[in-house]
């Protein structure tokens, strides 16, 4: 099966996930936990949808021919959902580089840990501005001081200085 068969595959199997996804988003964030596995040169795509009680990180693990994942549902449109999927499955969302104006949604820490980022010393301040957090980090023998200013659940980067 070609990679075009599989997203229409995918992008199916997430359209007939709608209601679903619709109806527990009423509770809570939706999850899609999907399973895509190639046997024998078939794809095999298998979705489920479940609220899960406290908010966790979106994450992808491949294993031999299967890649599992677990990604919050924050728009209920399939064509949404299918993008955010492809977009954590193909890794263009960990492999994103960090810039000044970029924003880190959830724990920074782990964030940074998923792109590659080794994190030396982490410090928060409260200010009368707001909460500031400032990393010291490392990547690819690099080392980096990181200020981001706390909105929400996100982080938004204000610097990136290579030291």
């Amino acid at each position: 099966m070609t990679e075009m068969s599989f997203r229409k595959q995918l992008f199916k199997a997430i359209k007939e996930l709608k209601n679903e996804l619709e109806e527990l988003g009423r509770y809570g964030t939706p999850y899609l936990i999907g399973e895509i596995k190639k046997d024998n040169g078939k794809w095999e795509v298998h979705l489920a949808v479940s609220v899960i009680e406290e908010e966790i990180e979106e994450f992808s693990i491949e294993e031999n021919e299967t890649l599992m994942f677990i990604c919050p549902v924050r728009d209920t449109r399939p064509y949404k959902v299918y993008m955010d999927v492809i977009s954590l499955i193909s890794n263009k969302r960990l492999q994103q580089e960090i810039k000044p104006g970029s924003v880190i949604k959830g724990n920074p820490r782990r964030a940074l840990k998923r792109m590659g980022f080794e994190i030396l010393w982490m410090h928060s301040q409260n200010t009368s501005e707001g909460t500031y957090i400032t990393v010291w980090a490392s990547k690819r023998g690099n080392r980096y001081t990181i200020t981001m200013k706390v909105v929400g659940k996100e982080a938004k980067i204000i610097e990136v200085k290579k030291i």
